[in-house]
């Protein structure tokens, strides 16, 4: 069975992600136990971000709106590389084994995630220790990551 959004339906996302406390949402276009490619559109507004989290499995994220920042980790907590997604670089390949988050620069920014399924909730939530969750000091964190995106952004060609 296909499982296509239309176009109110992403609307819907977008709006719920304005309205959301955390200020995003995620919509799964799969069962999760589908074994094959699992594809998400996640919307995220510039007043959050994805924790940083392992990748199990390589993935592939594509812009679809927006402009976002994907900041990628060591097992330290360091940055070690940073990536601009936007309409002039809408691709980015996530090999597995790496630690990733992804910070809003626009309003409405939003990307689809490719994962090879089945999907594996116990894996996908191992968080990067430095980084707390909502419950710790997320803001001073959140703080830090958005300027590191903002950084890279400015070197940007216009």
């Amino acid at each position: 069975m296909i499982n296509q959004p239309n176009l109110e339906e992403v609307r819907e996302l977008f709006e719920k992600s304005r309205n959301s406390q955390r200020k995003r949402a995620i919509r799964i276009f799969q069962d999760d136990s589908y074994e094959g490619p699992q594809a998400c559109l996640n919307v995220i507004q510039p007043e959050s971000y994805v924790r940083p989290h392992f990748r199990y499995q390589d993935e592939s994220i594509i812009f679809y709106n927006g402009r976002l920042c994907s900041l990628l980790f060591n097992n330290h907590g360091e940055i070690t590389d940073k990536f601009v997604l936007s309409k002039e670089t809408p691709y980015l390949f996530l090999p597995k084994g790496t630690f990733q988050s992804v910070v809003s620069l626009e309003k409405d920014s939003a990307i689809w995630m490719i994962i090879q399924g089945p999907h594996n909730p116990e894996k996908f939530s191992e968080y990067l220790p430095e980084s707390p969750d909502e419950k710790g000091d997320y803001k001073s964190y959140f703080e830090w990551l958005k300027k590191e995106a903002n950084i890279w952004d400015l070197y940007r060609i216009e």
